[in-house]
């Protein structure tokens, strides 16, 4: 800038000159050039020091404006009335499917489809669905350090809520003081971030989207090791019968303890990881005899990058007398004749293999299982009740297309099954699309 002003002014004065050299100075007197010429020195003179006090405030502004133009390129970024910074996030997402067979809803419902030959089944054949009810937007806070003490926080919201899965709901809310965490999130029990990717909103066989009120604490060992212990909200559950296969919700379900649960996370240099995760919790009633039992659960689940651009993704989990934290399982208890409460138990796994062809696209090939203990008072219990499952099986295949950044669109073809204690099955045969707008 200040050479600019510098060559500014020397080709004026240059210019200045060449006029009063090239004037007609024939006509004038000796004394009346010298008079002319210390007039035009001084204008130049004059000239030349206004230059110099633009150049100068020009130079003293130039850091400020540098200043207002970073801010107006960084608008991620943004400050609340408190003194926290937040970030603004989210996605408009838009979800497709042309069922052949399935449930009554849109979504993945595989555990309730309807059983081969009855009139529910010809009601939900052949049919198109459409919805942006999975479109999300939340905030990321982060308040500056007070001391060595880190505080923050997110909330996020979604319209995916209600048995209709179209009521606005709170997926997320909590804070986070250094190691701790308090509010509602994922369950310290799932394992999301290991479940084959799906077009499907709702995950299919095994995945669970579990959001629980908690108290959370991580320790990090090493860079490659983590623990996480939490005490959850073990929710209420579910439903009884008095040996006759009747059927009600347990209004005298009660909660004495929160659920504990514990895991471990190992990531391998190469991207690679696992995790083992436990679970413990009492389930409790005043119905009748006031009977309880201890829930619990086990899991192993990860990730393993098999070549550059393949990933296979796995998770296995064994529980007993609860749902919560696996989708599409069985009642958690029944009652028998002398008001006992019987647990059920199953088992669960997912596998699925993700291929990057292109920079673009990415295809995976999921398959979900679960088979529930079928020789214990559970199954006894239940065994001509068509709502309940003695297995679940389901597959897929899909394709993502990332054509810029923020887009991704997604076909799939999922085909699952359903069978009761007494072998009668229910078939879920579907195309799924997807339209996601990241912000």
């Amino acid at each position: 800038m200040k050479k600019n002003v510098k060559f500014l002014a020397k080709t004026t004065l240059s210019l200045s000159i060449l006029m009063l050299a090239t004037s007609g100075y024939a006509a004038m007197t000796l004394e009346e050039q010298v008079v002319h010429l210390q007039q035009q020195v001084q204008e130049l003179q004059s000239l030349m020091r206004q230059q110099k006090q633009i150049s100068e405030k020009i130079s003293a502004e130039l850091p400020i404006l540098k200043e207002k133009s970073a801010l107006k390129t960084d608008l991620k970024q943004l400050v609340t009335k408190g003194g926290a910074e937040f970030e603004l996030y989210g996605n408009v997402r838009a979800d497709a499917s042309y069922q052949f067979k399935g449930p009554s809803t849109m979504y993945n419902y595989i555990s309730a489809v309807p059983l081969e030959g009855t009139v529910n089944e010809g009601n939900n054949s052949d049919k198109f669905q459409s919805t942006l009810n999975a479109t999300r937007f939340g905030f990321n806070f982060k308040t500056p350090k007070i001391g060595e003490h880190s505080i923050g926080g997110k909330v996020e919201m979604d319209f995916f809520g209600g048995a209709g899965r179209d009521t606005f709901r709170i997926r997320h809310a909590y804070l986070t003081y250094d190691q701790w965490l308090v509010g509602q999130t994922w369950s310290n029990f799932n394992a999301v971030e290991y479940f084959p990717e799906t077009v499907d909103a709702s995950l299919s066989v095994g995945g669970s989207l579990t959001r629980v009120p908690q108290v959370k604490y991580s320790y990090v060992v090493d860079k490659n090791m983590n623990l996480a212990f939490s005490l959850e909200d073990s929710k209420a559950e579910t439903v009884t019968t008095s040996g006759t296969q009747n059927f009600t919700t347990d209004a005298n379900a009660k909660l004495k303890f929160p659920s504990a649960v514990g895991r471990l996370n190992y990531k391998f240099e190469n991207g690679s990881a696992l995790s083992g995760r436990l679970f413990l919790t009492q389930k409790a009633t005043n119905h009748a005899g006031s009977d309880d039992f201890l829930a619990w659960g086990a899991a192993l689940g990860g990730k393993y990058q098999l070549a550059e651009n393949t990933l296979l993704r796995f998770d296995y989990n064994h529980i007993k007398g609860d749902t919560k934290n696996v989708l599409w399982s069985n009642y958690a208890y029944v009652f028998d004749v002398n008001s006992e409460m019987k647990p059920n138990e199953f088992d669960v796994v997912t596998l699925g293999l993700t291929q990057k062809i292109t920079p673009k696209i990415r295809s995976t090939l999921g398959l979900g299982y679960m088979r529930a203990n079928t020789d214990n008072h559970f199954a006894d219990l239940v065994r001509n009740d068509l709502t309940q499952n003695k297995a679940l099986t389901e597959g897929w295949i899909n394709m993502f297309y990332n054509p810029v950044k923020p887009i991704n669109l997604g076909i799939e073809y999922m085909y699952g099954e359903r069978k009761t204690f007494t072998d009668q099955k229910g078939i879920d045969n579907r195309v799924n699309f997807t339209a996601i707008y990241d912000f």
